[in-house]
C-alpha cells in the first residue's frame, strides 16, 4: 500500500470535530461529497438485497449470470498457480505506487476484474488470510481512487465507482464470516495509513457495510476495537481521535444506535466521565473528546430502551456524580446530559412506579454541601416524578387561595408510588429541611426545593403526602424562627414558602377548615408583614408599621395545623397518619 491517496481533494472547506470543542456534524457539503453520497446511496440500493444471503454464495453468483457464458464461467474453479498469479498482478496493479494517472486508472480498472474473478471463481477454503488482506487493501485502494475522480456528473465515473462499490460489496459477502476479523483489520490499517479519517463519510460508510455482514459479537468487538483505536489517537493525534470519533457516530447513527449494547454504552460512560475528571493516572487523553462523547450519548440515549437508560445510564451517572469528583465548570455539562436522560426516561415510563432504585442517589446529591451538586439532585427529582407536568406551574412560591383554578393536574396514583413515599419519608424530611437552611439563601436552590416538595405533593395526593408537606412546613418555620446563623432576608423567604405549601395542601385536598386557619395567618400578614407571604423578593422593602419582630399572632401554631388535617382527613381517610418531629 505504497499510493497514498491525496486526501486534500476529497476534504471539504469545513471540518468536523477540528476545534477544541468539536460537533458531530451529519455530512460534509462540497461538490464532491454529494456525489460520493449519491454513489453510496445507488450502489447500497443495488447490493442491499445481497446482504442478508451472504451465507449462500453460490445463489447470489448465480443471480447476476444472466446468460450461459458467464454462467459457465463461474462454476469454473481457479488452481492455486492461477490463485497465485493473480494475487501478484493484484498487488501490481492496485498496492504498487507510480506517477502516471493514467495508468493508475487503468491498473484499477484491471484491479477490480481480478477482484472479480477471485471472488467469483476461487473457493473459500484456498484464500489465505495474507490473500486476503492483499484484496481488501486492493479493493479499498479501487474505491478510493475512483470516488475521488468525481468531479463532474460524468455517467462514465458514476458507473466505475458503482462498480467499484459493488465489488467491494461481493468480496465482503466472499470473505466473510471466515475472515471476518481479517477484513475488519484490513480495513482500519488501509484507513491509518493512508491517513483518510478525515473523510468521515467515506470511512464510515465502507465500515458500515462490513458491520452489517457481521454477527452481533463481531460487531461488538469491532466498536470495541474503534474505541481502542480512538483511545490510542488521543496519545499522538487529538484531532484524529475526533475524526474517528466522527466516524463511529455516523456509523451508529445510520442504524439508529442498534449496535449500542450494555457492554459498550458502559464503556462510553467510563471514556465521558474520565473526559471531565482528568487526572495524572489516567492512561489516555480523554479530555479531547469531552464534547464528542457527550454528543454521542445524548444522541444515542434518544434510541435506548427505559431499561437500559434507567439501569445503565441513570443509574450509572447519579453514582459517579455523588463522589462529587466532577470539578463545578464540567457539571454543567454532566448535569445538563443527566437532566436529558432523565427526562426521555420519564416520558416513556410515565405509567411506571417512581424508580426507588434511584432515589437514595439523588437524596445524596440534594443533602451536598455543593450548591451546584443540590441543585442537581432537585432538577433530576422533578424529571422522574412530574409526570402530569406540572413543574412549570410552581416556578416560585405563590398562594394558593380558595376558590380559584390553577390548572394543576392531580395524579392518579398507584399503591407502590405512596409506599416509595412512606418508606424514604424520614429520609426525605431531613433532606429537604436541611437543605433549604443550608442553601436556602440562594433564591434559584429555595424555589427548587420548594418545586420538589409540591410535586410529591400533586403526584401522589393522599393524607400521608399532605401531612408529610405540612410537617416540612413546620420544620422550615421552626428553623427560621429559631436558627441564628439565617439572615431575616432568608427567614422572610422560608415564611413565605412554608404558607405556599400549606395553602397548596388545602386547595389540593379541599381542607375549608384548615383553610380558614391559613386565610387567618395571611391576612395578618398582608396588613401587619406582608414580607412573610409571598412572592419571594430579591430585596425587601418595609414600612413604619410593618412588625419585624417574631410576634406569634403571624405564625402558624403546630397543633392548629394537626387539627386542620385531621379534620380534612377524619371523614376520607382512616389510614392518615399526621407525622410530626
Amino acid at each position: 500500500m505504497n499510493d497514498p491517496p491525496p486526501t486534500s481533494s476529497i476534504q471539504s472547506s469545513q471540518y468536523s470535530m477540528i476545534s477544541g470543542k468539536p460537533y458531530l456534524a451529519s455530512i460534509k457539503s462540497s461538490t464532491v461529497e454529494a456525489q460520493i453520497q449519491s454513489v453510496f446511496a445507488k450502489a447500497s440500493s443495488a447490493t442491499m438485497g445481497s446482504v442478508y444471503s451472504r451465507h449462500d454464495n453460490k445463489s447470489a453468483r448465480s443471480k447476476k449470470s444472466t446468460d450461459s457464458k458467464k454462467a459457465f464461467k463461474s462454476k469454473r474453479r481457479l488452481k492455486m498457480t492461477q490463485i497465485d498469479a493473480l494475487r501478484t498482478e493484484l498487488i501490481e496493479c492496485c498496492l504498487t505506487h507510480m506517477q502516471d494517472s493514467y495508468r493508475v486508472h487503468l491498473n484499477r480498472l484491471k484491479g477490480l476484474q481480478i477482484l472479480d474473478t477471485l471472488v467469483n471463481m476461487s473457493p473459500i477454503n484456498k484464500i489465505s488470510s495474507e490473500l486476503a488482506v492483499h484484496m481488501v487493501w486492493a479493493c479499498l485502494s479501487c474505491v478510493h481512487h475512483f470516488l475521488l475522480r468525481l468531479t463532474s456528473e460524468s455517467g462514465l465515473l458514476q458507473r466505475q465507482a458503482r462498480k467499484s462499490i459493488n465489488t467491494y460489496d461481493n468480496l465482503l459477502i466472499f470473505l466473510i464470516p471466515i475472515y471476518n476479523t481479517v477484513v475488519f483489520n484490513a480495513v482500519m490499517t488501509f484507513f491509518e495509513e493512508a491517513n483518510i479519517w478525515d473523510v468521515e463519510y467515506f470511512c464510515s460508510n465502507l465500515l458500515q457495510r462490513l458491520l452489517m455482514h457481521s454477527d452481533e459479537t463481531n460487531r461488538t468487538n469491532s466498536v470495541i476495537e474503534i474505541i481502542s483505536l480512538i483511545e490510542n489517537s488521543t496519545l499522538t493525534n487529538s484531532l484524529t481521535s475526533r475524526q474517528i470519533l466522527q466516524v463511529l457516530f455516523d456509523i451508529e447513527e445510520s442504524n439508529q444506535w442498534t449496535l449500542m449494547n450494555d457492554r459498550l454504552l458502559d464503556r462510553f460512560l467510563e471514556m465521558y466521565y474520565r473526559s471531565l475528571t482528568p487526572e495524572d493516572n489516567h492512561e489516555y487523553n480523554y479530555e479531547s473528546l469531552e464534547k464528542g462523547l457527550e454528543t454521542c450519548l445524548r444522541t444515542m440515549s434518544n434510541y435506548l430502551p427505559e431499561k437500559q437508560l434507567m439501569f445503565m445510564q441513570i443509574r450509572w451517572m447519579l453514582e459517579v456524580t455523588t463522589s462529587e469528583k466532577i470539578s463545578d465548570e464540567n457539571l454543567l455539562n454532566f448535569g445538563s446530559l443527566l437532566e436529558h436522560v432523565t427526562t426521555l426516561y420519564s416520558v416513556r415510563a410515565v405509567k411506571h412506579p417512581l424508580p426507588e432504585q434511584v432515589i437514595p442517589a439523588i437524596l445524596k446529591l440534594i443533602a451536598s454541601k455543593n450548591l451546584l451538586y443540590s441543585l442537581l439532585g432537585n432538577r433530576i427529582l422533578h424529571n422522574l416524578i412530574d409526570r402530569c407536568n406540572n413543574k412549570l406551574k410552581f416556578d416560585s412560591p405563590r398562594i394558593f387561595f380558595r376558590n380559584s383554578h390553577y390548572n394543576i393536574v392531580l395524579n392518579n396514583y398507584n399503591s407502590m408510588d405512596k409506599l416509595l413515599f412512606q418508606r424514604y419519608r424520614e429520609l426525605l424530611h431531613k433532606t429537604f429541611v436541611e437543605s433549604v437552611i443550608k442553601h436556602g439563601v440562594h433564591k434559584i436552590h429555595l424555589e427548587n426545593i420548594y418545586i420538589s416538595i409540591v410535586l410529591f405533593l400533586v403526584e401522589i395526593p393522599c393524607g400521608y403526602t399532605a401531612a408529610a408537606g405540612v410537617c416540612m412546613a413546620m420544620a422550615i418555620q421552626e428553623a427560621a424562627l429559631t436558627s441564628r446563623n439565617i439572615q431575616m432576608t432568608h427567614a422572610h423567604r422560608l415564611h413565605a414558602t412554608v404558607v405556599s405549601i400549606l395553602s397548596l395542601v388545602c386547595y389540593i385536598h379541599k381542607a375549608d377548615v384548615f383553610y380558614d386557619y391559613v386565610d387567618t395567618i395571611i391576612e395578618r400578614r398582608a396588613n401587619f408583614a406582608p414580607h412573610l407571604n409571598p412572592p419571594l423578593r430579591v430585596k425587601y422593602k418595609y414600612a413604619q408599621h410593618h412588625m419585624l419582630w417574631n410576634k406569634p399572632d403571624l405564625f402558624f401554631e403546630d397543633w392548629e395545623t394537626r387539627y386542620g388535617l385531621w379534620r380534612c382527613f377524619k371523614n376520607r381517610h382512616k389510614d392518615i397518619v399526621v407525622v410530626h418531629t
